[in-house]
């Protein structure tokens, strides 16, 4: 077969192996441009970006020629940087709407504005049923697309009452109970606030002279627990930013368990964000450190896995492979942006939430009181995004 049939078991597969084997047979010499189709296509998607214009230009180009020579045509650019655009709009006349029309891009599930360089939200709320049964329920609270836990404040109370919905025992045609609906109502009222927000997607890191470090924090309830990572930057003039890079939250399990043993759950779950974000970032590395206010946590951290029974020995292994006892620091309940996930806000709350956005108030200050290590300074700050057409 010369061509991938579409509908088959195997379509998915084939489609993502033969844009990987273009890349491997390239005659192309450009690493960066074969690592960046290995791994920042979804699907046909890409998502990439550098620290300097020339150096996204050129791989703009090299990106291109590979894929030409397995049949692949990169088509609907869109960048944050003009003289891109101005360069791709003249170097081809076959392909209609070489760049995307408009400075609003949807790119992976978020609305990219590519003249600002922010993300917003795609809030499309339908009219509410009559009868909010359990069915559609679920199918309202999923009309907002959020991979990044950007909003996860408010994204977790909806996942609390749909397990308040299951511990109710209704069916999936059946009414919900009214002290959720009610809950609901009022909720999603407020989520068309989360429309006009926007998010920077430059984290303001990779300007020569800066310094970069990684914070995660982990925190739980009795109803969820969460963990929210941020980059704090040290600029070569003296100011420090702080960027909210990413979240994950999850709620607890239905059977009851002790407050400690999910405050150690959470800490898991930094460790897998971590470990994600790392992955996806590939060469990128920087100073990290992670944050809980559980001393009880902590003290099953920093000792070997072996001394503690089953549940705490093998979270803590797996902790201690992304995030070494030595990373871990305790901090106070009401500087953890953690919390915020852990038992939820308003929408309308979310969106002037200083600690959530910005972290606690100590990332920005002068006294640095955690232990310091060296990093590699590396960036991204410029973008492009583009898809693929088979010739």
């Amino acid at each position: 077969m010369l061509r991938v049939t579409y509908g088959v078991a195997a379509a998915s597969h084939l489609a993502v192996k033969s844009l990987q084997q273009t890349a491997r047979y390239s005659s192309n010499s450009c690493q960066k441009a074969v690592s960046v189709i290995l791994n920042d296509f979804y699907m046909y998607d890409l998502l990439t970006g550098t620290s300097c214009r020339e150096e996204l230009q050129s791989l703009q180009q090299n990106v291109s020629e590979i894929l030409k020579e397995g049949g692949f045509e990169l088509r609907k650019w869109a960048s944050d940087c003009a003289k891109l655009n101005k360069t791709i709009s003249n170097s081809s006349e076959s392909i209609p709407h070489y760049i995307v029309d408009g400075k609003d891009v949807h790119a992976l599930g978020l609305i990219w504005n590519t003249d600002e360089d922010h993300f917003t939200f795609a809030v499309n709320l339908k009219r509410p049923p009559v009868n909010l049964t359990k069915r559609a329920f679920l199918s309202d609270v999923s009309t907002l697309f959020d991979p990044l836990g950007l909003l996860a404040p408010a994204t977790i109370r909806s996942k609390m009452w749909f397990q308040d919905i299951w511990r109710a025992n209704v069916g999936w045609d059946d009414v919900i109970p009214d002290s959720v609906a009610i809950k609901w109502s009022e909720h999603r009222s407020e989520m068309l606030l989360l429309s006009n927000f926007k998010v920077n997607r430059w984290l303001g890191t990779g300007i020569t002279g800066s310094v970069t470090e990684l914070h995660v924090f982990a925190d739980a309830s009795e109803r969820a627990y969460a963990a929210v990572m941020y980059a704090r930057t040290l600029q070569k003039d003296g100011r420090v930013t702080v960027s909210l890079i990413s979240s994950k939250t999850k709620v607890a399990p239905l059977k009851s368990t002790t407050l400690p043993r999910l405050e150690l759950c959470a800490a898991h779950l930094a460790a897998k964000l971590v470990r994600n974000v790392l992955l996806s970032w590939d060469e990128l590395r920087y100073p990290l450190y992670a944050w809980t206010d559980s001393t009880i946590t902590l003290a099953w951290i920093q000792a070997h896995p072996s001394r503690w029974m089953t549940f705490i020995a093998n979270r803590v292994a797996d902790i201690q492979e992304v995030l070494p006892p030595d990373c871990w620091n305790h901090v106070h309940s009401e500087q953890n942006p953690a919390d915020c996930a852990s038992r939820g806000i308003s929408p309308s709350e979310l969106l002037h939430h200083k600690l959530w956005w910005t972290g606690p108030e100590f990332l920005v200050g002068a006294d640095l009181f955690w232990k310091q290590t060296s990093s590699k300074n590396h960036t991204t700050d410029w973008a492009f995004e583009a898809r693929f057409t088979l010739m």
